[in-house]
């Protein structure tokens, strides 16, 4: 065995699951919908889309989420696949990981809404509905991608059971998808269907393939995979930015998740072999990624009311206003990960394993 081989081993054993790279990954992922979404928000209210409309195709964050998505859980739970006896502590780690904020997140847009609607009233059975997070339901605002995980997770937990199962389910997810490819002619009375049959799935798969790539440590031209990747990344982004190429049409996802796993091949690939250090910043932003996607909205909403009612909205310029409107849902997603969302999950961890335990973040 080469020696460059013996220290990546060395390498992936040293990091027990958890990549630098793929943290920034998604924390940039985060950001690009913050830009996405602000941007949004101030054409709907002033019909003037902010930097010439150059954050349009920030929505591709979640497809590179998606992949992120896969990449990690592979990568964590390759070793338990075939295991049934990890299935307990696999359950435990996404439950602690996804739920309880997402539980706080609702309860405070809940309060939210009810502050701003005089005449609301709250339909209890949806409220319900919602927290499960299973898709049986209507529209849950940004937390449908985590109705997506959710049925991600749960066959991945097949996989952990019985992986010869779990290898057709996902053969048998995969051929459904592409057989309906257009989630959009499904009948809306079957949501189940419809998150199932969605191409957006397509990319979990494209990040189970990208961690198996890079665990399986014959990856040797990577920093050209995530060059590669980067550049039909971007220039994808940039066609659309232009009008020559629908992000929202299914076939957007086989692009920006195909494009989305090299990059994440390259970087993981990289990292592991030594060669990329990961600024501070751009880890900080990963831990909050969870949080700045889920809060951003409210965040950019109620800072601008807020300068509505001073009437400092009238005076600040749209590119400036829309620069704040980034930095308040990016820094109160930041704020919120620190104060709410990590000391939530390991309390809710630690009463379920009945000792403390220390910030994971897988």
């Amino acid at each position: 065995m080469s020696q460059g081989v013996v220290k990546e081993i060395a390498a992936i054993q040293s990091h027990k699951n958890q990549l630098s790279s793929i943290e920034a990954a998604r924390g940039i992922a985060a950001v690009m919908v913050v830009f996405y979404h602000a941007a949004r928000h101030l054409k709907a209210d002033t019909g003037y889309l902010p930097w010439q409309g150059v954050s349009q195709f920030g929505h591709s964050g979640v497809d590179f989420f998606f992949v992120l998505s896969g990449f990690i859980i592979m990568f964590v739970h390759r070793k338990d696949l075939g295991n049934p006896h990890t299935l307990l502590k696999y359950f435990e780690r996404r439950f602690t990981r996804i739920y309880p904020y997402f539980w706080f997140s609702l309860g405070i847009g809940i309060v939210l809404t009810l502050l701003s609607s005089k005449n609301k009233t709250l339909d209890l059975a949806f409220i319900l509905s919602t927290a499960t997070l299973l898709p049986f339901g209507g529209d849950v605002g940004v937390a449908w991608t985590l109705q997506h995980e959710i049925l991600f997770y749960l066959v991945f937990a097949v996989a952990i059971f019985n992986w010869r199962l779990g290898l057709g389910l996902f053969a048998s997810w995969m051929i459904l998808v592409f057989t309906i490819w257009d989630a959009a002619t499904t009948p809306s009375s079957f949501p189940l269907i419809q998150k199932l049959v969605a191409p957006v799935n397509l990319e979990f798969f494209f990040g189970l393939a990208a961690a198996y790539v890079v665990q399986s440590r014959r990856l040797n031209s990577f920093k050209i995979c995530a060059w590669i990747g980067a550049a039909v990344f971007l220039t994808i982004g940039i066609a659309e930015n232009l009008g020559m190429f629908d992000g929202y049409a299914p076939s957007s996802q086989l692009a920006y998740g195909s494009a989305s796993a090299l990059i994440v091949m390259g970087i993981a690939t990289a990292e592991l072999r030594g060669g990329l250090r990961v600024p501070k910043l751009l880890t900080v932003l990963g831990s909050a990624s969870y949080s700045i996607y889920l809060f951003h909205l409210p965040c950019i909403g109620v800072v601008y009311k807020l300068l509505a009612v001073t009437d400092l909205l009238k005076t600040i310029p749209i590119p400036m206003l829309y620069a704040i409107l980034v930095a308040t849902g990016v820094f109160g997603g930041v704020l919120l990960s620190q104060m709410v969302v990590y000391p939530l999950m390991n309390y809710v961890r630690g009463i379920l394993s009945h000792r403390p335990k220390r910030h994971p973040k897988a």
